[in-house]
Order: structure tokens, then C-alpha cells, then sequence
């Protein structure tokens, strides 16, 4: 699930109490000066010590990592639809269009959040290249504004990129190709790299202001290198084997995440400070739901049915019982009868209204842990699902059997713990899910790329319907048997493509915003560069 700006479309309705979460102001440290008469005295008086004209790199992380985070969870997109995470209740009435893959300017705009948050990357890593002690700002700044691009390009394909953030001196930043992008991404990953692992001993710890790895910048190392390699799967259509094992090599000492990468700045229990996701779907400070909140949005049929098949007890997290509601004390309580789960399939309107919010699954307690939960950006299952994809293409020497069985492994302990479970029963529950289930779970070639990309699809299931449906456009997985086409009657539509440029670039940069259009933007048709 992922948005970044407030689409108020008529087929998306919005708590209206909905904040942007966290608004962290910067902290400018006071400047000591000298009242005594001497040269430079009324110069100095004219510079006001509360105001300086630059701010520490290093303060300007926490509201990039949390802007992130809130567009990670903020708001449920049409996205988790498309990909049968989820369904709307049939107490909402929602247009034809939006039971059939339709896509606008306005819904869903990732654009203009995401760009938002990069314009304060851009600053910080501009601020941190000019501090000698800069060089862990700068990394985290670098590998930030490559996490928010791939978001961009993935959605859209072309963007303003290599003269974005000039300020003054352009107000009309052309579009680049998402290649060209892609690829400088991937070089300033490994600049990103390069910095934190040779910083001088000097460099300034981030400290504190990691509200992600609280300065552990060996984990920031990892986290580059782990989204380095989710830039190069993506680009498994388009580059040789070759090509990925050489760049892969060059940064191999970094490692792989092996935990998740959670960002958690202290979310409290006051209203636009809750953790994201719960903040609009989960219960105010008041103890009240959220309007329009939590029973508008249903579990989706295509997720519970793989899960109710599979004998799969991430179904018990991932989702709540019928009936159940987060302001209820029973909402964190496991139930692990598999009869009391049902979904409705996307575009099931029939179905939907006569099982209105009632008799359907919601967000589950692994999901919507409660008002301080963390938010992963990357979580490890991921991370070992992309290394096992790497084994399988030869990329990497390693074992993709079980970095497969990681991915699984590392998904039950995500939810298990998020919700208040051990993580020896997430162990047990998985290793019972890998041997017992009486699926095919054996990763032996790329032919069983099927295999990897629907497990990898369940594992993101509530945490990150924007990559499932990024792993579904490269590879066609979960296939039409696990992840059906909208069941809205006469339906002439497909999963759309891409995303359209919104309305905010029509307007402030159109000769651009033309030249990019002339180039595709239909959602049923354009394709991003790494398509098949």
C-alpha cells in the first residue's frame, strides 16, 4: 500500500482528519558571539544566531525517512486492489471505472509526495558534500534519493531527473529516460557505498537523527547495496547477466539487509503522530475508528484464498477475522480458525454488497500493529527474495533454495513479531508452511521463477502493494489462477501499466510534461523501460 498525496477522487474516500504524520522541524543550534567592541563587531550584530542560513545535513534525515514511511502506509491505494490484497466494502458506492483498472491524473498520484521528499535529499546531500565531516549525511542522502526514484520511474517511466532541484537556475527541468536514471542510481548507490565505508574517522555519526538504523552505517551499507540489487532484478529483462554479475561484484563486501529496515521516529498516541497506516485505518486517540476508515477498506479474495489454500498462518496476521475491528480488545488476539476468514475478489461489487463490511476479513494485527508500530522500508524477506532471484540467474553465488526459504521464513517473523507473537512460533509455523503445505516450493532454475515471484507476492502482502505490483508487470506473477482480473461485469481492461503524470506537471512544467506524454502515457498500453 502506497500514496503519497491526498487524492480526493470520488472513488477514494478520505478520513477527513487524515495529517501528514510527524512534521519534523529542523533544530538550528544557537551561534555564540562575542559582545565585546572589537573589529567585525557591527557585522557580527547583523547575522541573527537563532537564524543561521544552513542547517546540519544530518537534521533533515528523520522527515525524508518518515515521508517514506507515511507514503508507504498513509493510505490505501488502488494499487492493493490490483493486486488482490484488498476490496472495498459494499457500503461504499464507488464509479464503474474504478471496478475496472481505471487510472486518472489525480488517482493514484505518487508524484508529487514522492518529489517532495526528494527535494529535501537533494538539499541534504548538497549541504552534507560540503561538510569535510559530511560523508555518512551524504551517503544516506545519495541512497534516499535512489530509494524515491525508483519509486518514480517504476510508476511513471520518464522524470525530471538530471536537472531537477536547480532552484532558480531552472524552473523547467526536462525529463529523462528511466534508463538513464536507472543507471545513475545504481552508480551513486555505489558512491553511497564507497562513503560510508571509507569515511574519515572524523565523519559525524547520524546519530540520533536515524530514526531507521539509529547510525549504524554498516546496516546503511546493506540497505544501499540491497536496493542496488532490487534496481538490478527489476532491469532483468533489459540487461545481460554479465552486466548484473559485474556491477553486483563491485560492492559485494556490503552485504545484504538480513533485517528488516524499520523507520520508527517515536510515533505517540496523539493525532497526526500515530504510525501511519493506523492513523488512517486504525482507532484515534480518542479510542473511536477513523470515519471512512477501517471497515471501508476489506480483505481481497485473491490473497485470503492463497493463504486459506496453502494452510498458510500469515493468513492470521495479514488479515483480522470477520467481524473484527482494532477497537475491539479481541482485534490482537490471534485467531487461527481458518473458517472465520473470507475475501471478496476485486470487482465482486455483488458480492461485496451483500456481505457489506460484515462476513469479510480487515487489516490484520501483523499489518496495523497499533499507534507506535515501526514501518519497514525494506523489509528482509524481501531482501532474501531478491538474493535468492540473484542465485537462480547466476548472479550471485549462493544458495537460492534457501534464500527462498529465508524470504518465507523472514515474512511469518515479521508479522508474528509485529503483532506481539514469538518469533519461535513464526520459525515453527513457517518451517511447517515450507515442508507440509503441499505446495511446490522447491527453487531449483529460473523456470521456477512462478514459484519465487508468488511467494514473493504473499510475503508482501500488507506491506508493499507497490513493489507486488512492480514484480507483476516484469514477470506476470502470481499469474491469472492466483490473481484473477477484476470480476466487474463487462470489464475490457488489464492491470494498468503505469501510472499517469499528474495534473501539478501539466500545469508548472508542460513543454516537458508534453514531451514526456508524447512518449506514452496510457496506462493500458505504455510500458516502463523494463518491461517484458
Amino acid at each position: 500500500m502506497l500514496n503519497y498525496t491526498d487524492n480526493k477522487a470520488c472513488t477514494f474516500k478520505k478520513n477527513k482528519n487524515m495529517k501528514k504524520l510527524l512534521y519534523i522541524n529542523l533544530i538550528f543550534a544557537s551561534l555564540l558571539f562575542s559582545t565585546g567592541c572589537k573589529k567585525g563587531f557591527l557585522t557580527d550584530l547583523a547575522v541573527n544566531p537563532n537564524q543561521p542560513s544552513q542547517a546540519p545535513a544530518s537534521l533533515i534525515l528523520p522527515p525524508i525517512l518518515t515521508g517514506y514511511a507515511s507514503g508507504m502506509y498513509s493510505n490505501t491505494t488502488p494499487i492493493g486492489l490490483w493486486m488482490g490484497y484488498n476490496s472495498i466494502s459494499g457500503g461504499y458506492s464507488v464509479t464503474n471505472d474504478f471496478m475496472t483498472y481505471y487510472v486518472s491524473a489525480s488517482t493514484p498520484n505518487v508524484w508529487d509526495g514522492v518529489f517532495g521528499i526528494l527535494k529535501n535529499a537533494a538539499y541534504m546531500e548538497q549541504t552534507a558534500a560540503t561538510d569535510p565531516n559530511g560523508a555518512y549525511s551524504e551517503a544516506a542522502a545519495k541512497i534516499m534519493k535512489a530509494y524515491g526514484y525508483q519509486i518514480i520511474v517504476d510508476a511513471y517511466g520518464m522524470a525530471p531527473y538530471s536537472q531537477a532541484f536547480k532552484g532558480s537556475e531552472n524552473f523547467f527541468p526536462k525529463y529523462d529516460d528511466g534508463q538513464a536514471i536507472y543507471d545513475s542510481c545504481i552508480a551513486q548507490l555505489d558512491n553511497a557505498i564507497s562513503l560510508i565505508q571509507n569515511a574519515p574517522s572524523t565523519a559525524s555519526n547520524l546519530g540520533t537523527n536515524d530514526v531507521m538504523f539509529g547510525g549504524d552505517e554498516a546496516q546503511w551499507a546493506a540497505f544501499a547495496n540491497t536496493l542496488k540489487l532490487r534496481f538490478l532484478i527489476r532491469e532483468s529483462n533489459v540487461i545481460s547477466a554479465s552486466a548484473a554479475q559485474s556491477e553486483l561484484a563491485k560492492t559485494a563486501s556490503a552485504g545484504y539487509l538480513t533485517d528488516d529496515a524499520l523507520v520508527n521516529p517515536g510515533y505517540l498516541n496523539t493525532a497526526g503522530k500515530q504510525n501511519p497506516y493506523w492513523g488512517q485505518f486504525g482507532v484515534d486517540p480518542g479510542g473511536s475508528l477513523y470515519s471512512d476508515g477501517y471497515n471501508y477498506v476489506r480483505g481481497g479474495g485473491a490473497a485470503v484464498t492463497y493463504f486459506k489454500n496453502g494452510n498458510d498462518k500469515r493468513l492470521f496476521y495479514v488479515f483480522a477475522p470477520d467481524n473484527s475491528e482494532p477497537n475491539l480488545s479481541a482485534f490482537f488476539v490471534t485467531d487461527t480458525n481458518f473458517v472465520n476468514y473470507h475475501g471478496v475478489y476485486y470487482g465482486d461489487r455483488a458480492a461485496a454488497s451483500a456481505q457489506n463490511n460484515k462476513g469479510t476479513v480487515g487489516i490484520g494485527h501483523g499489518v496495523m500493529a497499533g499507534f507506535n508500530a515501526s514501518v519497514p522500508l525494506i523489509t528482509a524477506s524481501e531482501s532474501y527474495f531478491l538474493q535468492s532471484e540473484a542465485a537462480l540467474r547466476g548472479w550471485i553465488t549462493a544458495d537460492a533454495q534457501a534464500l527462498y526459504d529465508n524470504g518465507i521464513i523472514s515474512s511469518y517473523e515479521y508479522l508474528y513479531t509485529a503483532a506481539g507473537d514469538s518469533k519461535a512460533a513464526a520459525d515453527a509455523d513457517a518451517d511447517t508452511y515450507i515442508t507440509g503445505n503441499g505446495l511446490d516450493n522447491n527453487i531449483n532454475s529460473i523456470a521456477d521463477l512462478g514459484t519465487l515471484i508468488t511467494s514473493k507476492w504473499a510475503a508482501l502482502a500488507g506491506i508493499n502493494s507497490f513493489e507486488a505490483w512492480n514484480e507483476y508487470r516484469r514477470t506476470g506473477f502470481p499469474d491469472l489462477t492466483t490473481l484473477p482480473l477484476t470480476k466487474f461485469p463487462g470489464n475490457a481492461r488489464h492491470i494498468p501499466t503505469k501510472l499517469m503524470y499528474p495534473t501539478s506537471e501539466q500545469n508548472t512544467n508542460q513543454d516537458n510534461y508534453k514531451a514526456a506524454v508524447a512518449q506514452g502515457n496510457d496506462p493500458q498500453n505504455t510500458k516502463v523501460f523494463w518491461m517484458k
